[in-house]
């Protein structure tokens, strides 16, 4: 009896510490994170609040933005839930607008594996490329053109983008290079 009764305390344990493991798991898969800004010097941490929503909050713990995702991109918005920026995935191209109807975006399409390009309506503002390990982007028109080392990501185009506020362009690149942008 003493046995049965050892063994039926021993499998209550196990189970709760079995229960009490899965329970700090999930809390500690709310995916937290911290980044700066490169750009502004803002710290920002990230925490997702629901399955498709995540949180960008200030050193004060202020909600500064949020993104909201779709199974074919996301929105980056304010605090308010005010749209700022819709993103767009396609496997060939990256699509940013200002507006819900996606109208007159910014286009980065993908060109082979090590070279892509910034369009808006049309017109080509940025190339980038990958040549002998630099990484080289040519500007508006073509006048000029830049070489840096540092590895090819299409992403680099959206600093490009003079509307995008420095803050926001480093929150869309960091949630692009999540998705394998």
């Amino acid at each position: 009896m003493k046995t049965t009764s050892f063994k039926n305390s021993y499998d209550r344990l196990l189970k709760f510490l079995v229960i009490v493991f899965i329970a700090t798991s999930f809390v500690a898969c709310k995916q937290n994170t911290s980044a700066t800004s490169n750009a502004t010097g803002e710290d920002y941490t990230s925490e997702m609040t629901k399955s498709d929503k995540k949180k960008y909050k200030d050193t004060s713990g202020n909600v500064v933005y949020e993104v909201k995702y779709k199974s074919d991109g996301f929105k980056l918005r304010t605090a308010n839930s005010d749209l700022l920026w819709k993103v767009k995935l396609y496997p060939e191209k990256i699509k940013i607008s200002d507006n819900e109807e996606n109208e007159h975006p910014y286009e980065i399409k993908l060109i082979g594996i090590l070279a892509s390009k910034l369009v808006k309506d049309d017109k080509e503002l940025a190339r980038l490329k990958m040549e002998s390990g630099n990484a080289i982007i040519t500007y508006k028109n073509g006048d000029e053109e830049t070489s840096f080392k540092a590895y090819y990501s299409s992403t680099l185009l959206i600093n490009e983008i003079d509307e995008i506020a420095a803050d926001q362009k480093d929150i869309i690149i960091r949630e692009l290079k999540a998705k394998g942008y």
